[in-house]
């Protein structure tokens, strides 16, 4: 029996899913994150039941803010950003999701609350919306496990909202790097350099700066041997410690709490 996403998802490609002996998560990355963590075998089969692997390419959209809401995405492989943009045009970043993250959760009204892109080519399993909540309903351990991941991402709200409200352009700037740098190490993504997989003017989405700035951001951490730069979106961590100094970071987190 295959299972596929139903009519009327948000774009992506759907692959079915199989009850085979061996799960495609025995290779993911987030099967001990986020929604997956309390879960035996037997209920994560229920649970790919509710939809499917898919795939989107650099740049496409995951999901539309105010389109009405059908499933949410957790990602496998691949990063995204969550988004809401302004009637002008300009957009603010206000997530940065790795492999084990969840994305299209919120919603205002029955409508996604946000716009989900891909920076990367990206693949995750769709959960059909009204049927996880009936699922997580009869099973606690995953409405706790959803409950801890909204947590976690309210208290990453809250320190994006320091950044932006409290921190000078350089300062934010060696801030995301250093959040980016252990998010990437935790997901295993990448190594050294640091690949950003996002342009200046998404960096400059995500910190409220623009791309002049983030520029000579960067290059005044490179002028002080704090980093060094490789292309367009390469980075190598030169001093660590004086980076997160900067970034007004404290130690190297020992892991990245998964969230929604």
């Amino acid at each position: 029996m295959n299972f596929t996403a139903p009519p009327g998802q948000p774009r992506g490609i759907a692959v079915g899913l199989k009850l085979l002996t061996s799960l495609p998560c025995d290779r993911c990355v987030g099967r001990s994150l986020n929604l997956c963590r309390p879960l035996d075998d037997a209920r994560l089969r229920r649970l790919l039941a509710l939809g499917g692997i898919r795939h989107w390419k650099r740049h496409e959209t995951l999901f539309r803010a105010g389109d009405p809401m059908t499933s949410f995405f957790k990602i496998r492989k691949g990063i995204a950003a969550v988004s809401r943009a302004l009637d002008d045009g300009r957009r603010q970043i206000v997530a940065v999701r790795a492999p084990g993250d969840c994305v299209g959760y919120l919603d205002n009204d029955g409508r996604y609350a946000f716009e989900g892109e891909a920076l990367t080519d990206v693949e995750a399993c769709a959960f059909d919306r009204r049927g996880f909540d009936a699922f997580a309903a009869d099973h606690p351990d995953l409405a706790a496990a959803v409950s801890e991941a909204l947590s976690s991402a309210l208290k990453q709200t809250g320190q994006a909202m320091l950044v932006l409200g409290q921190l000078k352009s350089t300062e934010r700037v060696a801030h995301f790097l250093c959040e980016i740098d252990a998010l990437y190490r935790d997901r295993h993504i990448g190594g050294t350099p640091l690949v950003l997989h996002m342009s200046r003017g998404e960096i400059g989405d995500y910190l409220g700066l623009t791309i002049e700035t983030v520029s000579r951001s960067m290059g005044k951490l490179k002028k002080r041997g704090l980093i060094g730069l490789i292309g367009s979106d390469g980075v190598v961590v030169l001093e660590g410690a004086k980076l997160r100094e900067v970034g007004k970071v404290g130690a190297a987190p020992a892991s990245v709490a998964a969230a929604f």
